[in-house]
């Protein structure tokens, strides 16, 4: 039992105070109208709850102390100076808490033996020296051994793990999950780049904008772009928050910028500091002078820029069916056949995709055939690909099919039907890529791969050195340790997905994934359930064996329409 005493904020809880004068105890009114007071809005993202730390005591143990200063590592206030009252002086000026933090799911188990202890836990991640969360494999252990000194007549941990050891619910207290916003290589979109930061220490607006200006983490740095040019970074090393407007003061070298540069870097900081609650506006500075943005007032709204929305979809954005007739458009009032011959029934869809526009559609039918046609009144289907043992199709976003060849793996399907290889480097040794769905702002593809009889999810991310070169995935990481079958995966926001998956021995389940720190959350099926398709801001679609498309909604699943898979354009 961890001993840490919590309040939460703007509560304050009295225990054990024994009864209180008259003249303080509050009087409940029983007569009298009754009166509204203001409301109060409480996002339960931006509550906190502070940790109450517990320095040392006389007569600790070694175990004793290490878990006390273990339980007060958990609070950032004045960089962790009551868990430094556990440390000899020489241990306090070594240790560097901000290098990384280890962290681990469920209880530590702390043992000793003599003046040595040692921490031993499940380890779920860990948050690196830039914030980024990074899954751990599973399975994986967490050991971190302490060596006690006498000081005095007390102990005193004399050597330590570098950085911080928490538990996963210490995280959700600690630290908020926000992003520096970095474009797509067409700067058509932006995209997150997740960091934790604390909720203690320095200004969130003044860490988030100074992880904006050093670049986006090693693992996203081939696929995203930035529109700040080099030696452009913060003149005052501050971003102050105040009346709601965030003040950015850049150096005086952005003011050499053309317009098209201002604008990006204008939308990459208007974005990355809308996300906290307290901000709603931005002033840009370069040199104390004004920076001017074509477009756009001064101080620059939060919503500013909704054309780079990470989340964005073309208006009037609704889900497909494949039927054995014809491919349907779920609409509010009837559904409809799409126009054209995908709509026609000329041709029976098993899977197929509609592209981010609305404008195409691919499938593949019974024999293996890829099938390409427009969403339009008389388009053709052409068949591109014949014969072969092809997953389901998922266009990119360039609008070319994205398909998994049994025998030769991964191929990018031109308009024409041209096939190039997408080379996939990094996966486990002897597994097998069974489909990829590449993000819709075309930046990283999610992965399912099969090794021996488990399927894993990955995502990896889409690199492109030139623009006529081969595309790629390199560097695929588990962004999740929960999942034990994953069968159908589907890209639900700029930053999350859903996935058809099984926890364990448990059934085929929907799981709402998020990619910032690996965060399952299950939300249960219908009976049967075959495939997931999810879109940002639309609910999510199940196909199940029995013939029927279930939506979700309200937190239940509910029959849509007949059909036998769902897709949202990507």
């Amino acid at each position: 039992m961890r001993s840490l005493a919590v309040i939460a904020a703007g509560a304050i809880l009295l225990t054990g105070c024994g009864a209180l004068p008259p003249s303080l105890v509050a009087q409940v009114p029983t007569t009298g109208p009754i009166q509204q007071g203001a409301q109060v809005n409480l996002d339960p993202k931006d509550q906190f709850i502070r940790v109450i730390a517990r320095g040392p005591r006389d007569g600790m143990s070694p175990t004793q102390v290490v878990q006390g200063f273990l339980d007060a590592s958990a609070s950032f206030d004045d960089d962790h100076a009551v868990a430094r009252e556990y440390l000899t002086e020489v241990a306090n000026t070594r240790w560097l808490p901000s290098l990384q933090v280890s962290v681990y799911d469920g209880a530590a188990v702390v043992t000793s033996s003599g003046n040595s202890v040692t921490l031993t836990a499940n380890q779920a991640g860990r948050i690196d020296e830039i914030g980024r969360y990074v899954v751990s494999a599973p399975g994986q252990e967490l050991r971190g051994d302490f060596l006690l000194v006498r000081d005095g007549a007390q102990w005193r941990i004399d050597r330590l793990p570098q950085g911080l050891m928490l538990s996963a619910s210490d995280v959700d207290r600690a630290y908020r999950s926000l992003a520096a916003y970095f474009f797509n290589p067409s700067f058509s979109a932006l995209v997150p780049d997740a960091r934790m930061i604390p909720v203690l220490g320095p200004g969130q607006g003044t860490t988030l904008v100074r992880y904006l200006l050093d670049g986006p983490s090693d693992w996203l740095a081939p696929a995203v772009r930035t529109g700040f040019p080099d030696g452009v970074g913060l003149n005052i090393e501050a971003v102050p928050i105040e009346a709601g407007v965030a003040q950015v003061d850049l150096k005086s070298a952005a003011l050499l910028a053309d317009d098209a540069t201002r604008k990006a870097m204008s939308q990459q900081l208007v974005w990355t500091l809308g996300q906290l609650p307290d901000v709603t506006s931005v002033e840009i500075t370069a040199g104390g002078q004004p920076l001017v943005v074509p477009g756009v007032t001064s101080p620059q709204p939060v919503d500013a820029w909704p054309a780079v929305d990470p989340d964005a979809l073309p208006a009037k954005s609704s889900g497909y069916v494949a039927r054995s007739q014809s491919v349907v458009r779920l609409a509010a009032d009837t559904d409809r056949p799409v126009p054209g011959a995908a709509g026609s029934g000329e041709v029976a869809f098993t899977r197929f995709s509609v592209d981010l526009l609305s404008s195409a559609v691919a499938g593949i039918d019974a024999e293996g055939t890829l099938w390409r046609g427009a969403i339009a009144v008389d388009a053709p289907l052409v068949a591109l690909k014949r014969g072969e043992a092809l997953s389901a199709p998922v266009f990119d976003a360039d609008g070319n099919i994205w398909v998994v060849n049994a025998l030769t793996g991964l191929t990018r399907v031109d308009r024409i039907g041209r096939p190039a290889t997408v080379a996939v480097t990094g996966l486990p040794t002897e597994s097998v890529l069974l489909a990829a769905v590449p993000s819709r702002d075309g930046t990283r593809c999610a992965l399912i791969v099969q090794r021996g009889v488990r399927t894993a999810l990955y995502v990896g991310v889409i690199t492109r050195t030139t623009a006529s070169a081969p595309m790629a995935i390199t560097d695929p990481i588990r962004v999740e340790t929960r999942l034990t079958e994953a069968i159908s995966v589907s890209w639900s926001g700029a930053n999350s997905l859903m996935v058809l998956g099984s926890d364990g021995a448990e059934s085929l389940q929907v799981f709402d994934l998020g990619l910032a720190r690996g965060s399952v959350t299950g939300l249960g099926a219908p009976e049967a359930p075959v495939m997931v398709a999810a879109a940002p801001g639309l609910p999510t679609l199940v196909g199940a064996a029995d013939g029927w498309i279930y939506e979700y909604v309200g937190a239940t699943w509910r029959k849509r329409t007949s059909g036998t898979s769902p897709v949202y354009p990507n």
